[in-house]
C-alpha cells in the first residue's frame, strides 16, 4: 500500500512536470470517455433497463402485419380479432387490450386536453403492477355504464391533485361524464406511450363489430414454457380462418406474436443504439491511441531518467507499475472531467427524446452508467499505457544513458512504434469520420430539406372536440367554422388553417387509395398516400402554391360533390403522360374528383424510401376532424398571439382545451430533436477522432 501511495504522488509530480502534455491529453480522453458515457446511457435505458414490469420476458405483443409490409410497419390488432385469438389460444396466463384516446377535462378553471389509456379492466394483473393508492378495476367494470372511474398516473396525481392522498373518491368531468377516481399509479409505473394522465376501463363491445380497425394494442404473459414462436404458431389456423370468414377485414393480414422486448423500443432503435456503440468505442479507441502518442513522446524524453533508475537497481516490473500508475491517473483525471462533461451531454440526449418515451428508458447518469465509465477510465488509462509502459522498459535499458550520443537501435524502435500508432489511427479515424459525415449529412438534409410550405410566422395548435356537446358530423363542421371566424378576426392573424395533423410531426396520417377506372387491386396492394383534411384557407395560410385547377372552397359541402386536390407528386405517379384534372380516386371508401394539383409539402416527420411527396386533400365538410390541428399565420412575432388565441376559443366553447399551443417552427424542431441530436453526437464523436 505504501509503495502504491508513492506511486501515486511520483506520477502526479511527473503529470505536472509536463502541463501542457497532460493537459491534451486529459482533454482527448475526457470527450472519448464522456461520448461513451452517453453512450452507456442509451444502452442502459434502451437495452438493459427494460420497463417497470415484473418478469417482462413473459410479455408478448399481438400484431398484425400486412403481407409483404416490414415487421416495423405492423400494426396493432382489432377488437374482433383479438377475441378470437384470445378464446382460441392456450398459450397466455392473461391478456389485455388498450387503446390511447384524447379526451377532454372539463369542470375545471383551465380545461385541459389528456391522453387516457381506455383498457380492458385485467391490465393491472396482466403487468403486474398494482395502484400505489386506492385499487385498480374488477372485471366486471368494463361493462357500459360501470367504466366511469379513473386511475390517475402518478405525475398528474402531484400535478392536478398536488398529490393530495384524499383524491380517492373525488370526480372528474371527462368528455362531459362524471368520473370516479379510485386509485392512483406508482412514480415509476410506465406506458406506453408514456405521456398518459390516466386510465380507465372499458370492455370494448362497441368494437365488436370493426375488424378493420388495428389500431388496437394487446399485450399477453405467457404460460410457464411457452416461447412467442410456439404461441404464434398456435393461432395461426386462426388467423388463417379469420381471413376466410372476414375477406374484406382480415385478408392479406398475419398476426404476429412479438417479445415486449422486440416491440418497445423496437428493433430498428435497438440497431442504431447498437451501430451507435460500436462508432462511440471507436471515438474512445482512437482518443486512447492519440494519448498513447503523446506518452510515447514524453517516454523519449524520459528514457534517461528510467535508465538511470534501470541502472541503480529498479527492476522492470517497477518501472513497468509506475508508468501504469501515471496512466491510470491520467485516465482517472480524464474520467472525471467526462463525468462532468457527460452530466450535461446525457440532459441534453434526454431532451431530444420523444415525449411517448417511457420514463425508465429516458437516459440517465444512474449507478450503473457511473460504474460503467469509471470502469472505461481505469480500462483506458492502462489501454493507452501499456504500449508505452512496455516500451520503455523493452530492450537494454541501459542503452538509454548513451543513446543521446550514440543513436542506436532503441531511437529507430520508438519511431516505429510511434509510426505504428499514427497509421492505426488514421485508419480507424478516417472510417469513422467517413461513415460519421455521412449520417450527419443524411440527417442534416433531413432537417434542412425545402418542405414546401413556410413556417416563419405560423402559430399551432391542436383541439378534440368536446364529444357529449357536438355528436354529429354536422355540429362539428358548424362548431368549426365558428371557431375559424373567432380566429379570423383576431388582430394580427392573416389566415388560419385547419388540418388532420401538422406537416412534418408524428401524427402523419396516410391512405390507401386507387385510381377509378384501372384493375382493382389488394387492399394490401394499393398505394398510400399521405391523407390530410383541410379547411380552405389551409394552402394560403402555409403557402402552398396551386399548380393547376383550383383550391378548396367554402362551397365544397358535405352536399356537394366529393372532390379532393392531390400533390404534383402524386400527379406525376399516377397520371405522368396526362392531365390529372378530371380524374377520380377513392380514397376512404369514397370516389372524388380530383379538382386541383398543389406542390409538394414534406408531411412525414423523416422521408422515407419510396416516399416522393404523394399526398391527398379532402375539404374538412365532406371530411370532418374530431382532433383537428390548426396553424394560424400572424404579422410579426406568432407568440404574441397565444392569449388571444385561447380567448377566441373560449369565446365559441368556454370549455374547450387547448393543446400544444406552440409555433410550428417550435413544433418541426420537437419533432426533428432526435436526429439533430444524433447528428450533433456524431460530431463530437468526430472532434474526439481528430483531438
Amino acid at each position: 500500500m505504501a509503495t502504491l501511495a508513492h506511486d501515486l504522488k511520483f506520477g502526479v509530480r511527473m503529470l505536472l512536470k509536463t502541463p501542457v502534455v497532460s493537459g491534451v491529453a486529459a482533454l482527448s480522453l475526457a470527450l472519448g470517455i464522456a461520448a461513451n458515457a452517453g453512450m452507456f446511457a442509451l444502452l442502459d435505458g434502451f437495452l438493459w433497463n427494460p420497463l417497470p414490469w415484473p418478469d417482462q420476458d413473459e410479455l408478448v405483443v399481438f400484431q398484425e402485419q400486412r403481407d409483404g409490409e416490414a415487421v416495423e410497419l405492423a400494426s396493432g390488432v382489432s377488437v374482433a380479432n383479438y377475441r378470437d385469438y384470445i378464446e382460441a389460444g392456450q398459450s397466455f396466463e392473461s391478456a389485455f387490450l388498450y387503446g390511447i384516446e384524447l379526451a377532454n377535462l372539463t369542470g375545471v378553471e383551465v380545461p385541459e386536453q389528456l391522453q387516457v389509456v381506455v383498457s380492458t379492466p385485467d391490465i393491472f394483473e396482466v403487468l403486474e403492477v398494482q395502484p400505489a393508492l386506492g385499487r385498480g378495476f374488477r372485471p366486471e367494470e368494463g361493462a357500459e355504464g360501470r367504466g366511469n372511474l379513473l386511475v390517475l398516473t402518478h405525475d398528474f396525481w402531484e400535478r392536478r391533485f398536488l398529490a393530495d392522498r384524499a383524491v380517492l373518491g373525488q370526480t372528474l368531468t371527462i368528455d362531459g361524464t362524471q368520473h370516479t377516481i379510485i386509485g392512483v399509479m406508482p412514480q415509476d409505473f410506465d406506458m406506453v406511450p408514456a405521456n398518459v394522465q390516466a386510465i380507465r376501463p372499458t370492455d370494448y363491445d362497441g368494437e365488436l363489430e370493426n375488424r378493420g380497425n388495428h389500431g388496437y394494442l394487446a399485450f399477453a404473459r405467457l404460460r410457464a414454457g411457452v416461447t412467442p414462436a410456439q404461441a404464434e404458431a398456435a393461432l395461426a389456423p386462426v388467423s388463417q380462418r379469420l381471413a376466410g370468414e372476414f375477406p374484406e377485414a382480415k385478408r392479406g393480414w398475419t398476426l404476429r406474436i412479438t417479445p415486449m422486448g422486440d416491440f418497445f423500443p423496437g428493433p430498428t432503435d435497438q440497431r442504431m443504439v447498437v451501430i451507435l456503440t460500436a462508432v462511440t468505442l471507436f471515438g474512445l479507441l482512437i482518443a486512447c491511441a492519440n494519448v498513447a502518442n503523446l506518452l510515447l513522446g514524453r517516454a523519449e524524453v524520459r528514457q534517461k531518467e528510467i535508465s538511470v533508475r534501470t541502472a541503480l537497481g529498479a527492476g522492470r516490473a517497477r518501472i513497468l507499475r509506475q508508468l501504469l500508475t501515471e496512466s491510470v491517473t491520467l485516465g482517472v483525471v480524464a474520467g472525471g472531467i467526462g463525468v462532468l462533461l457527460s452530466v450535461y451531454l446525457i440532459r441534453w440526449i434526454a431532451s431530444a427524446m420523444p415525449p411517448e418515451m417511457p420514463r425508465s428508458m429516458i437516459p440517465a447518469l444512474n449507478p450503473t452508467v457511473l460504474f460503467l465509465t469509471v470502469a472505461v477510465s481505469l480500462g483506458a488509462g492502462v489501454l493507452f499505457g501499456l504500449a508505452p509502459a512496455l516500451h520503455a522498459t523493452g530492450g537494454e535499458l541501459r542503452e538509454g544513458l548513451g543513446e543521446g550520443s550514440r543513436g542506436g537501435t532503441a531511437g529507430r524502435r520508438r519511431k516505429r512504434l510511434r509510426n505504428t500508432f499514427v497509421i492505426g489511427e488514421f485508419a480507424v479515424a478516417l472510417a469513422l469520420l467517413t461513415g460519421a459525415g455521412f449520417l450527419m449529412q443524411a440527417f442534416d438534409s433531413v432537417a434542412n430539406t425545402d418542405a414546401g410550405f413556410d413556417t416563419d410566422g405560423l402559430l399551432s395548435f391542436r383541439l378534440s372536440v368536446l364529444e357529449d356537446r357536438y355528436t354529429d358530423d354536422g355540429a362539428v363542421v358548424v362548431y368549426q367554422e365558428e371557431l375559424l371566424r373567432a380566429l379570423n378576426e383576431i388582430p394580427g392573424a392573416t389566415d388560419v388553417a385547419v388540418m388532420s395533423a401538422l406537416p412534418r410531426g408524428r401524427n402523419t396520417d396516410r391512405a390507401r387509395y386507387s385510381v377509378d377506372g384501372r384493375p382493382v387491386l389488394d387492399a394490401v396492394e394499393q398505394p398510400a398516400a399521405t391523407f390530410q383534411a383541410v379547411n380552405a384557407d389551409y394552402f394560403a395560410a402555409l403557402d402552398v402554391e396551386l399548380i393547376r385547377g383550383r383550391l378548396l372552397e367554402e362551397s365544397d359541402r358535405a352536399d356537394a360533390q366529393p372532390v379532393a386536390l392531390v400533390s404534383q407528386a402524386l400527379a406525376r405517379l399516377e397520371f405522368p403522360d396526362e392531365d390529372a384534372l378530371g380524374k377520380t380516386i377513392t380514397v376512404r371508401g369514397e370516389s372524388r374528383m380530383v379538382v386541383g394539383v398543389v406542390e409538394d409539402v414534406m408531411h412525414e416527420r423523416i422521408q422515407l424510401a419510396g416516399q416522393s411527396g404523394e399526398a391527398i386533400y379532402l375539404p374538412i365538410a365532406q371530411y370532418p376532424l374530431r382532433n383537428p390541428s390548426f396553424a394560424i399565420r400572424s404579422e410579426g412575432d406568432p407568440t404574441r398571439l397565444s392569449a388571444d388565441v385561447r380567448q377566441a376559443i373560449w369565446s365559441v366553447e368556454a370549455d374547450q382545451p387547448v393543446a400544444q399551443l406552440r409555433t410550428v417552427q417550435a413544433h418541426i424542431d420537437e419533432s426533428l430533436a432526435g436526429p439533430q441530436a444524433l447528428s450533433l453526437f456524431l460530431m463530437i464523436i468526430g472532434a474526439v477522432a481528430l483531438s
